[in-house]
């Protein structure tokens, strides 16, 4: 059976102020934290490998995790960040321009062809999700740590959730209803075990947004 630990990055500097993050936005002092403390529980896991979004504050979060083992790190831009609207990035969340922009690509999310300059729509990040999924799937290893982002979290818990004919209606569902994804909370998913008749998918989500080493 081949597991899977999430671990989404600590807090950047961007969350601490309420600005949207860029590819290079580091983590601050809160999410340094963070990651040490998720290191800690990480040592108690049966981890063969840590692959992470190569953004920088995933790259820091894993940095956090392997030091003082012997664990390689493979980056991967599958598991970046959902890719918005370049105007945004670095923008305040209340500026009223970026909050326009963000509602309308959240109201235009699954229109079929459509998105913002820049961005990723549902149509881009589903086939995204279930890539990362396979190359999962694909690995050898059998416990594997995975470092990225909340959002994109979001859309794989729902493509393990619904599989590869997940719709853009069950996706809002998950992101909706799932309630906020803490920094470096942990979720994990299982591939090759029993699984229910009905399920939609061969991976299983076993947990989601444990974060009790956070206290």
């Amino acid at each position: 059976m081949k597991t899977v630990y999430f671990v989404r990055h600590g807090e950047s500097v961007n969350n601490a102020t309420h600005k949207y993050n860029d590819i290079d936005t580091p983590l601050s002092k809160a999410g340094e934290a963070q990651a040490l403390e998720i290191a800690k529980r990480c040592q108690q896991l049966p981890i063969d490998v840590v692959v992470a979004s190569d953004m920088e504050r995933a790259r820091q979060t894993a940095g956090h995790i392997v030091a003082g083992t012997n664990l390689k790190t493979e980056f991967s831009a599958l598991f970046r960040e959902r890719i918005t609207a370049t105007v945004i990035l670095g923008r305040d969340h209340d500026d009223p321009e970026v909050r326009k922009i963000v509602m309308e690509s959240w109201d235009r999310f699954d229109e079929p062809g459509w998105r913002f300059p820049g961005g990723e729509n549902f149509e881009d990040l589903k086939m995204r999700a279930l890539a990362a999924l396979d190359f999962l799937a694909e690995r050898t290893e059998s416990n594997i740590l995975v470092v990225s982002h909340g959002f994109f979290m979001y859309v794989v818990a729902a493509a393990i959730l619904f599989g590869k004919e997940m719709t853009s209606h069950e996706c809002r569902h998950v992101i909706n209803g799932f309630g906020q994804l803490e920094n470096t909370a942990l979720s994990v998913a299982t591939r090759g075990g029993e699984v229910n008749k009905t399920a939609r998918s061969e991976w299983v989500l076993e947990v989601w947004n444990d974060h009790a080493h956070l206290g």
